[in-house]
């Protein structure tokens, strides 16, 4: 089963976000899982692709592999290089293949093409917001994780005052007694004196 991510080589305006290249839906078999084979002009057995533009959301098209593979890798480059083959990433592929494609079926219905451009703009919507979801999820963790720090810093600096303070109030308990040393025999004194 591929999941592959683009299911259209339209340019509608729909193509503007990077995932809007994406098909709505993962593809449940791959390319060349149909039969009988459609053969492009290079001889080779053609793609079955989907199209989600607006003018043929769902449409199911054949298309020249590579000259599909080629539109996708180049694209990035805003250029397609039709004459010779070009590697890359260990592949070697046909730069433009060849200009093959074929519908597999007609246009559908009205009421269904509809449908289908609310179906798809929604699963779309939900993708995007799952992402901004997700990037605020990622945010919310960093957040957390510093503030885990700040509060674990506090909490150091915290104790660091409480045995401070402990140790000045010992200071204070051994002055009370120390001056109470001092007062009391001072005023016993005076006592016996005015007594005297």
């Amino acid at each position: 089963m591929s999941q592959s991510g683009s299911s259209s080589a339209g340019r509608g305006p729909w193509n503007r976000d990077a995932w809007h290249r994406h098909s709505p839906i993962p593809y449940r078999r791959g390319p060349f899982d149909y039969e009988p084979a459609v053969l492009c002009h290079c001889g080779t057995k053609a793609a079955l692709w989907i199209f989600w533009t607006d003018d043929n959301p769902g449409r199911r098209y054949f298309k020249c592999y590579n000259a599909r593979v080629s539109e996708q890798i180049f694209a990035g480059f805003r250029w397609v290089c039709h004459f010779a083959l070009k590697s890359l990433s260990g592949l070697v592929l046909q730069s433009g293949g060849c200009s093959f494609m074929g519908w597999y079926e007609g246009p559908v219905d009205v009421f269904i093409h509809g449908l289908l451009i609310d179906l798809r703009d929604t699963v779309w919507s939900l993708k995007r917001e799952r992402m901004e979801l997700k990037a605020t999820l990622a945010d919310a963790v960093v957040k957390m994780e510093k503030q885990k720090k700040e509060i674990s810093e506090l909490k150091a600096a915290n104790e660091a005052l409480n045995a401070a303070n402990k140790a000045m109030s010992q200071k204070s308990v051994k002055r009370s007694l120390w001056m109470c040393g001092l007062v009391v025999p001072f005023a016993v004194v005076a006592v016996f004196m005015r007594l005297v």
